[in-house]
């Protein structure tokens, strides 16, 4: 009877063990077989990572190869709040002083979140394990970081705690706090060339590859040139890599030396007559290659900042009057096509002259009887240039403002170009015939009136402004050129010529530069004030003062603008006694720096004639022609 129970209890779980071993067999059959294609999804989503590698973005150097901009590697810290949950209030509070952030900031993003997600259609919810702390910090930081997180003491004695307790106090010191590689903009010679380079932002965008925090172009050429200088991001899964390609490096014609050297001369100025602003811009007049380019005040594009009124580029956002600078152009058209010869007399009319009985009278700066045109452009006179003008007529006025650029932008690549004011001829009054010509009822922006006398400096070919020069990958191959555009001609080579010679004079003891005057090398050029238009009225109390000139004059090298907004009237005004100092300051350095052969040689005791054509030659020259004894024709209306 023993026995029999024995059996019958073996028997019964001999089944049970059976019925169990079915059991399972049907559940793997289930999980393994019927459920198969989702569990390997789940599986796959489980171990499958997609990290995005960012690329490096490309260069901005100068002509001769120095770095304006570069991007150095640094990291995005980046933590796991699932990992480090239960210590969190401690690497919150040891990371706070090293990542320079609120303990409280930190203490949030380390908190786990519970995050919903969609799997073959059915609602899951999963654990964070991936938040960022902080990006672009600097390796040396990060390396003092993971250091300082290695050696944390988490306030226990892990020898008398249980293994997994040790166990993942080691995984949070080694796996909880972690880095991914990325990108910071630098900028190795802060300020220098600012307003042309611009300045990045960053943020995170949705690329093809992912989710990217990554920079982009705020301002300058970083932001012109934002697709090709970023580049295009790589990607990491565990099936492969596809590794980033960096951008593109942006090779400009600028000159980081005559840069600095405008650019500190500027700064003197701006101590010295307390403008609200200055520009300086050298250009080089047979190829249009814009050497420097430079405002002032300026900023750090490291540290940009929110001053609007500093990281304005002024050479090509402010359109201003030009004033008298602009009389080169009337009185070179005037001399392209005939109308008046340098050596004509026009009656300037003591200072004072009425085009018609309606209109207000035109007024020169000096009471002026008759000139010859040559010294109408060397004393400046407003009533001389408008008479040529007269002559000339507004339609063929016009057209040569318009062949020089006026009224157009001058498609510089760079952002905020204005296009300047040049209106058209219907809306022309009766007396802009007299006032277009000398710079009023006009507005233009200093880089278009730098590139309209280097067409006079380039006999009379107009060269749109090169900045760019070229594109270079990473190994510094040469991978394209910027597109150039054919000269233009805006003036007969003979007009260039002449026009040159009455520039001449303006740097000479009768003109209105003698302040800009040069020891070794013959300048042509011409000063502009002008009073700022405000409220319905020209207010004399604010004008924008200028010089463009360039050097040597017969075979110029070199065309430079300085000009200055709103100088201080107590230390002068005009553009003569504020901007000439300043044009020759910067000229004598880049003769210098650039090596240009002197055109005005010291005087031996073998040759003691003056030379034909050179500043003083030709003063002596325009004197006689007022007092010659025979008549010259005097223009009159």
């Amino acid at each position: 009877m023993l026995r029999l129970i024995r059996y019958r209890r073996l028997a019964v779980l001999t089944a049970c063990v059976i019925l169990a071993y079915v059991g399972l067999l049907g559940w793997l059959f289930h999980r393994q077989v019927e459920q198969h294609a989702r569990f390997e999804q789940e599986a796959r989503k489980n171990v499958t990572f997609k990290r995005v590698l960012p690329a490096r973005r490309g260069g901005i150097a100068d002509a001769r190869g120095v770095l304006l901009a570069t991007s150095v590697p640094v990291k995005t810290v980046c933590a796991d709040p699932a990992l480090v949950a239960p210590q969190r209030q401690l690497l919150a509070r040891e990371l706070a002083p090293l990542l320079d952030l609120p303990e409280s900031f930190l203490l949030g993003r380390l908190e786990p979140r519970l995050i919903p997600r969609v799997v073959d259609g059915s609602n899951v919810v999963v654990t964070s394990r991936y938040v960022v702390l902080k990006h672009k910090v600097p390796l040396d930081q990060f390396q003092t970081l993971t250091q300082r997180v290695a050696q944390l003491d988490f306030g226990v004695d892990e020898s008398q705690i249980p293994s997994r307790q040790r166990h993942l106090l080691r995984a949070i010191r080694s796996r909880g706090i972690f880095a991914a590689d990325d990108y910071q903009r630098h900028y190795p010679t802060a300020t220098l060339a600012a307003h042309v380079v611009g300045f990045v932002g960053s943020g995170e965008s949705a690329k093809d590859e992912g989710r990217v925090f990554e920079d982009f172009g705020v301002a300058g050429i970083e932001l012109a040139f934002n697709d090709p200088l970023k580049g295009v991001h790589g990607w990491q899964t565990r099936d492969g890599l596809v590794p980033p390609r960096g951008g593109q490096t942006m090779v400009l014609t600028i000159d980081a030396s005559i840069q600095y050297i405008v650019e500190t001369e500027l700064a003197r100025a701006a101590e010295t007559h307390r403008p609200d602003g200055l520009v300086g811009i050298v250009v080089r007049p047979r190829t249009g290659d814009i050497l420097a380019m430079a405002s002032w005040p300026t900023f750090d594009p490291n540290r940009p900042g929110t001053n609007h009124a500093a990281i304005r580029n002024r050479a090509i956002s402010d359109a201003f009057e030009p004033g008298s600078t602009f009389k080169a152009i009337t009185v070179a058209a005037a001399l392209d096509r005939g109308v008046i010869t340098l050596d004509e007399r026009v009656d300037c009319e003591n200072g004072r002259w009425r085009f018609s009985a309606r209109d207000k009278p035109l007024h020169d700066f000096h009471p002026y009887g008759v000139l010859t045109y040559d010294l109408v452009v060397a004393k400046s006179s407003n009533i001389g240039t408008a008479k040529a003008a007269e002559r000339l007529g507004a339609e063929t006025l016009y057209d040569f403002l318009g062949r020089f650029g006026f009224g157009a932008r001058t498609l510089i690549p760079l952002p905020g170009e204005a296009a300047g004011v040049l209106h058209p001829l219907e809306r022309w009054t009766r007396s802009s015939i007299t006032r277009v010509p000398i710079g009023h009822e006009v507005a233009a922006t200093p880089l278009q009136m730098v590139m309209g006398a280097a067409a006079l400096a380039n006999g009379g070919l107009y060269l749109p402004p090169r900045l760019v020069d070229r594109f270079q990958d990473e190994q510094g191959n040469v991978t394209g050129r910027y597109p150039l555009e054919p000269p233009r001609r805006v003036l007969s080579e003979a007009a260039a010529r002449e026009i040159t010679r009455a520039l001449k004079l303006v740097v000479s003891p009768v003109g209105t530069a003698r302040r800009a005057q040069l020891e070794h090398y013959t300048v042509a050029g011409k000063t502009g004030t002008a009073d700022k238009w405000h409220d319905g009225g020209y207010d004399s109390g604010k004008c924008y003062a200028s010089f463009i000139g360039f050097f040597p004059a017969d075979r110029p090298e070199v065309c430079l603008l300085v000009g200055l907004d709103e100088p201080d009237r107590r230390f002068g005004h005009t553009g003569g006694i504020v901007a000439a100092p300043v044009f020759k300051a910067i000229a004598e350095r880049v003769a210098n720096y650039l090596r240009i052969p002197p055109d005005i040689l010291p005087e031996s005791p073998a040759s003691p004639s003056t030379p034909e054509n050179s500043p003083a030659w030709l003063v002596s020259r325009s004197l006689a022609s007022q007092t010659a004894e025979r008549p010259r024709p005097v223009v009159r209306r």
